[in-house]
């Protein structure tokens, strides 16, 4: 891998996780809801709550990181 390449998935990745503020706030909203979930779930069901909020932040990185490749293609799309 070239010095451009690794620059280039580091940005990205750096991107994904401080700049964006969407994907900051989406976890925030999983903390929250897993955290109602525990709070008010009977105790062989909170035991499922880790799996909740794993499945949340799978479903937000994968979108953000879906937004992120259609703002690359529109990007390079431009010139």
């Amino acid at each position: 891998m070239s010095s451009g390449t690794l620059t280039g998935i580091w940005d990205t990745v750096w991107g994904l996780l401080v700049e964006d503020g969407s994907l900051a706030v989406g976890i925030v909203a999983a903390l929250a809801v897993t955290w109602l979930a525990a709070a008010l779930l009977a105790d062989p069901q909170r035991d499922q709550v880790g799996w909740l909020l794993l499945a949340i932040l799978v479903v937000l990185v994968v979108l953000n990181a879906r937004a992120a490749g259609h703002s690359a293609r529109r990007a390079v799309a431009k010139g």
